[in-house]
């Protein structure tokens, strides 16, 4: 609940409660009550309850319209009656134990947006003065209820806008093929990463990765397999790289991961576990696949490097016959 929704329940607590405890004087009643209706969700919303006797509706309570006390008297065309148990025995309010219930519409242009409600576990009898009292505290109720209905919807819309801008965001910053960061994405973490990496003396480690013999999977076996490699490899990545990691599908059959606080020997672990769970789980095509990738450490050179330096190292792998980790050493 934001702020405005608080501030607006808060008014109408404070505006409805004196009115409630005023109906329970005027009438005798023993419980009074404002609801809220949701007419897309057909279900009632008890909003405020004032209780005095045994018999007692909860505030926050819901229930179907269909079953509501409420909708059955309005079906009925009935404001008051003393005879619950009698006319109505299978309600919600007859098992509750009333005897005596009154209900009022709450509109704003026409329109129900609530119910004003009274129920007792005795017999009372209602003069038509009463009720006549009733309908102007309904009408009083009626502006205070549809301020915090209104507060609720625009948080409603608030929150749905957000959940909007954040998934444009993340297609924005993810390649949709593998959900992985995108170039653009990853540039701007690994430009932070080096950031942190100076800051705290920690290394910075980049690991690139290529698939081997992508094209020629592609040729053989269709765009199809291709894409499933792809994303057995992403999902590779995904299963090893830590929170602090930084995994990104560059674009085709490349992919990079960069980790802070991380040699090249302990990267070279992880690039061992990603190289393995590809093959395990490419076992399952025509043919499994193996990677080449190039590892580098800012140990070894400017962290704004790393990314050229992984990618002789890759190189070195390929030249080697592929299905290989290398690490960059420095002339």
């Amino acid at each position: 609940m934001n702020s405005l929704e608080v501030i607006e329940q808060d008014a109408f607590i404070s505006a409805a409660t004196p009115l409630l405890k005023l109906i329970t004087h005027i009438t005798g009643l023993k419980t009074s009550f404002v609801t809220t209706i949701d007419w897309q969700a057909q279900q009632q919303t008890v909003v405020l309850a004032q209780n005095t006797g045994s018999l007692q509706v909860e505030s926050g309570s819901q229930v179907a319209w269909t079953d509501s006390m409420c909708q059955l008297m309005l079906s009925e065309q009935l404001t008051a009656t003393a005879e619950v148990q009698v006319r109505f025995p299978e309600s919600g309010g007859a098992l509750l134990g009333m005897q005596s219930f009154v209900v009022l519409p709450i509109k704003i242009a026409d329109q129900m947006i609530g119910t004003l409600c009274g129920a007792s576990d005795d017999k009372v009898e209602l003069s038509n003065h009463q009720i006549e009292s009733l309908s102007y505290i309904a009408d009083a109720l009626a502006l205070q209820l549809k301020l915090m209905l209104d507060a609720r919807n625009a948080e409603a819309k608030v929150d749905s806008l957000r959940d909007q801008i954040e998934n444009l965001a993340t297609l924005a910053n993810t390649d949709p093929l593998t959900g992985l960061l995108n170039r653009r994405a990853f540039q701007h973490r690994y430009e932070f990463a080096i950031k942190l990496s100076r800051r705290n003396k920690q290394p910075l480690s980049v690991m690139m990765i290529d698939i081997d013999d992508f094209k020629q999977f592609n040729d053989e076996f269709g765009h199809e397999t291709g894409d499933t490699i792809i994303k057995i490899v992403s999902d590779g990545l995904k299963h090893i790289a830590r929170s602090t990691d930084i995994p990104c599908r560059v674009g085709g059959d490349e992919f990079i991961l960069a980790a802070l606080n991380t040699d090249s020997d302990g990267l070279k672990l992880l690039a061992e576990r990603l190289s393995g769970y590809v093959k395990l789980h490419s076992n399952k095509l025509q043919r499994a696949c193996s990677l080449s990738i190039g590892i580098a450490c800012s140990r070894h050179g400017a962290p704004e490097e790393l990314i050229r330096f992984a990618d002789e190292a890759l190189y070195m792998s390929k030249a080697s016959g592929r299905d290989a980790i290398s690490i960059y050493q420095p002339d």
